[in-house]
């Protein structure tokens, strides 16, 4: 066994053949000492595709060069440990943890290794389920959207009876501690454990390495809510860096030139379209798309369809992911799906040709932004008119080249009716337009120590913590989805006791959810006391900042000398013990 991960690496590229491994994914003939290929990345008709015994490929149309783990990289979609460890299961070879804190890594491998293990089982038997007696309803539910049983095994669906998961697990040698780490099971107020999913149509959300790593459970019942529910994130799953759909979009990518990838909401938006014959389709899985999973998009594809639903949530958050895309270097384009209908419901009724019709009208992003724009104001009237120009002015300062400012200072003056020349002088007062840039509609993080302390209580609050209830949560809320969530907490207790399951099951309906769950878990149980005892005091600091707000207003506009005295000395008051 190697020391250290060099000498580790080392051994594995002495082991490897890299001819063997480009050779498993497309067809090579020796010639001139050389191996060739039409190139995996790019199109083309005529082999410029190169691999040399030495270890080293090059395409000389693409210009694309390595060894084999940089090869596997751009063949898998995946970062360097991705590939080290697809080619290391190559060779049989187990990819070490190598770390100076001792045996604490290994650990965290080996139970990494064990949830692998236990999705994997549990995968498998969801799916039986779906195949045998138990699934005839899923089966049914399925039929009727006109899946078919090709597209099941594609994408691994199933069924999860009620319980049967659990004893299931138990016979394979899972113990109920591993079930709860790995999200698929929870626990009563009894201590009884139950398959969070139970009586739902299953759907595994599975890695680019092809592991599954969480599931999506889907109601068959109409009106049974909430209609999809996710296991919970994990030490293998954390959502806001996976995306739904890679391990069908990879084998598309083998299959044939593909240069695009079609963002999407939800999991049946991807199953229905890969239906139809459209296979280019990912899901950022009902949540606002992030940061790190537009980074994970580029590795597919440099041009994105967004076509998220075309309800008014869906319209919120194609607008939230537009500038987090075009931030990564991404070329995007917007899908607008007619009569507020989501991509799974459009092409079940229009078929693939009239999806891709769609796809044909797609808007590039400024121009979609500027037309979203537009709808605010009325383009008859010569006031709005010119408030829209101004306002459209703005939008090209997010710009990075001149030639396309150039461009869409046309589309405005065309738009607004306003010669191109005042929009350019417009345009050339951006100084102060830049000093205070508009702001990015729905993109806007709420931060500080107040949001901080009221998602963590919420947190708090769904898990059950001591002394989250005496917090008295509701009179600090400002935030309407903060305030929503708490309505639901209210809810939920006043039939059964809350718990962080019932937390993810309102991330369809509320954005914060996520940003919830991100402040929960960033804080151990040694800080926790800690924590908590900071929250409350922001919590307190923000209500006495309200108020003296609230006071400075009524002392600037009372008349009467005794009751402005009287404010006075609440305001001085307050002051004082918000200064504490």
């Amino acid at each position: 066994m190697a020391d250290n991960f060099k000498d580790w690496l080392d051994e594995l590229k002495a082991k490897i053949n890299i001819v063997d491994v480009v050779e498993s994914y497309v067809t090579l003939n020796r010639k001139g000492g050389k191996y060739w290929a039409c190139c995996p990345f790019h199109h083309e008709k005529t082999p410029s595709f190169s691999v040399d015994e030495a270890g080293m490929y090059y395409c000389f149309g693409c210009h694309k060069g390595g060894d084999a783990i940089s090869f596997v990289q751009e063949a898998e979609h995946t970062d360097f440990m991705g590939a080290v460890t697809i080619l290391a299961a190559r060779v049989g070879m187990s990819v070490p943890e190598f770390s100076k804190k001792g045996e604490s890594a290994g650990v965290s491998k080996r139970k990494r290794d064990r949830l692998y293990d236990l999705m994997r089982a549990a995968a498998s038997f969801y799916h039986a389920s779906l195949m045998g007696a138990a699934g005839k309803r899923a089966l049914d539910y399925l039929d009727d959207r006109g899946i078919s049983r090709a597209t099941v095994t594609a994408f691994g669906l199933g069924f999860a009876p009620q319980n049967g998961l659990i004893d299931h697990l138990r016979e394979k040698g899972f113990g109920n501690s591993e079930m709860l780490d790995a999200g698929v099971a929870g626990e009563s107020k009894s201590g009884r454990i139950y398959d969070v999913l139970g009586g739902r149509l299953i759907v595994p959300i599975i890695n680019n390495l092809r592991q599954v790593i969480a599931f999506g459970g889907r109601v068959l019942e109409k009106g049974e809510q909430p209609k999809y529910r996710n296991t919970k994130e994990t030490v293998i799953f954390d959502k806001s860096r996976e995306l739904f759909g890679q391990h069908t979009i990879k084998k598309a990518m083998i299959e044939g030139a593909v240069d695009s990838v079609i963002m999407v909401e939800g999991y049946m938006d991807v199953i229905s379209l890969y239906q139809a014959g459209i296979k280019n389709c990912m899901a950022s899985m009902g949540t606002a798309l992030t940061a790190q999973q537009a980074r994970l998009l580029k590795r597919y594809a440099d041009k994105v369809y967004i076509s998220y639903d075309g309800d008014a949530a869906g319209q919120k958050a194609t607008m939230r992911g537009l500038d987090i895309l075009y931030g990564e270097g991404l070329s995007v384009k917007v899908v607008s799906v007619p009569g507020g209908k989501d991509p799974d419901e459009f092409v079940r009724e229009f078929g693939k040709r009239g999806y891709m019709d769609l796809l044909a009208q797609a808007k590039p992003l400024f121009e979609y932004k500027l037309d979203k724009l537009a709808e605010g104001f009325d383009l008859k009237s010569a006031e709005d008119r010119g408030k829209y120009a101004v306002e459209a002015v703005k939008i090209l300062y997010e710009l990075k080249n001149p030639a396309q400012v150039e461009a869409y200072m046309d589309y405005i003056s065309q738009k607004a009716d306003i010669p191109k020349p005042v929009l350019t002088r417009q345009y050339a007062q951006g100084a102060e337009a830049e000093a205070k840039p508009i702001p990015k509609l729905e993109l806007t993080r709420k931060s500080g120590r107040y949001y901080s302390a009221v998602r963590y209580i919420l947190y708090a609050l769904f898990a059950g913590e001591e002394g989250a209830e005496e917090v008295g949560l509701a009179q600090y809320l400002t935030d309407e989805e903060h305030k929503a969530i708490y309505v639901e907490y209210e809810r939920i207790k006043s039939l059964r006791e809350p718990n962080l399951d019932d937390l993810q099951a309102l991330e369809e309906n509320y954005a914060e959810v996520e940003e919830i769950f991100r402040e929960g878990k960033r804080v151990t149980s040694e800080q926790a006391p800690k924590v908590f005892a900071d929250c409350v005091a922001s919590l307190e600091k923000e209500k006495s900042r309200r108020e003296i707000a609230r006071l400075t207003e009524q002392i600037d506009k009372e008349k009467d000398p005794v009751a402005r005295d009287l404010l006075l000395a609440q305001y001085a008051e307050l002051t004082a013990k918000n200064r504490k």
